[in-house]
C-alpha cells in the first residue's frame, strides 16, 4: 500500500527529495497545502483522519499531528495571517473537509508565535460543523475584509448539499 508523502524538486526530477513513509501515514495522503504566509510551513491530510504539519527544510521532523475525525479531503489555511495593525494571528488556524466527521476549524499555537512544545499535541479543534448528511469534501473560509473572516462554506458529495456556518460558536 502506498501510504507515503514524496515531494519533487521540479530542476531535479529523477527521485524525491523527501519520501515520509509507511510509518508515518496510516492511509493514502489526501491533500497537501502550503501556507499561505509562512513560507516553509505545509499541512498534510490523509484518510488515516490526521492532518500533519511539516517545514519542508526538515521533512524528517514532524512539527504538529492532530486526528479531526474523519479522513481528511481538504485543509485551507485561514487567509489572513497579519492583521491590520501588522500583529500576527491566524497564521495556525485552518479550515479542515474531514469526509464523514464533518468540518473542522484546526488552530497550531505554535504557528501563531507561541513558544515551540517538543512534545507537540499543542494543536486543537476549536469547533466542529456536522450538519452534513454525508461527507463533507469541499470547505473555505468566506471573508469580505479582516474583521469578517469567522464564517465558511462546506459542501457534500452524496446529499448535494451546501452550507454556510459561523465557524467560530459551532
Amino acid at each position: 500500500m502506498q501510504c507515503s508523502l514524496k515531494i519533487w524538486d521540479i530542476r531535479q526530477t529523477q527521485r524525491p527529495t523527501h519520501k515520509i513513509g509507511d510509518s508515518e501515514f496510516e492511509a493514502g495522503v489526501t491533500a497537501i497545502t502550503p501556507h499561505p504566509a509562512l513560507d516553509h510551513i505545509l499541512a498534510v491530510g490523509s484518510y488515516d483522519e490526521y492532518v500533519r504539519i511539516y517545514d519542508h527544510r526538515m521533512m524528517d521532523q514532524l512539527l504538529e499531528k492532530i486526528c479531526v475525525g474523519g479522513g481528511v479531503w481538504r485543509i485551507k489555511w485561514h487567509p489572513f495571517c497579519w492583521g491590520v495593525d501588522g500583529t500576527r494571528g491566524h497564521c495556525g488556524k485552518m479550515l479542515v473537509a474531514a469526509m464523514h466527521g464533518g468540518c473542522r476549524v484546526v488552530n497550531v499555537p505554535t504557528l501563531d508565535g507561541a513558544p515551540f512544545n517538543e512534545n507537540m499535541g499543542d494543536a486543537e479543534i476549536l469547533s466542529t460543523f456536522t450538519a452534513h448528511k454525508s461527507m463533507a469534501y469541499g470547505a473555505d473560509w468566506i471573508w469580505f475584509d479582516q474583521s469578517s473572516c469567522e464564517v465558511a462554506a462546506s459542501c457534500s458529495f452524496y446529499d448535494r448539499q451546501a452550507f454556510i456556518w459561523n465557524s467560530s460558536n459551532q
